[in-house]
């Protein structure tokens, strides 16, 4: 269950346009949709690009990711 935190954010695929096909193959759907930063094997940039450690995904996210750009790093506590 996510926390209240999450309460009004999107889900990830819905802001960086993944299709669903590339959805349904991702570990971050559907329980992780609003915390798939913390996920690695994510299918990022419309599936292009599959995150295999915690180090390169929370690079990529940090810098290239709209969703955790617009919803997580700019609404942290």
């Amino acid at each position: 269950m996510m926390s209240e935190y999450y309460k009004g954010i999107p889900d990830c695929w819905d802001v960086t346009g993944c299709n669903g096909v590339v959805r349904e193959v991702c570990p971050a759907y559907p329980d992780h949709g609003k915390e798939c930063w913390k996920v690695t094997g994510t299918c990022c940039a419309q599936g292009s690009l599959v995150m295999k450690d915690a180090t390169e995904k929370i690079i990529y996210c940090r810098n290239k990711c709209k969703f955790y750009k617009e919803n997580i790093r700019t609404k942290s506590p």
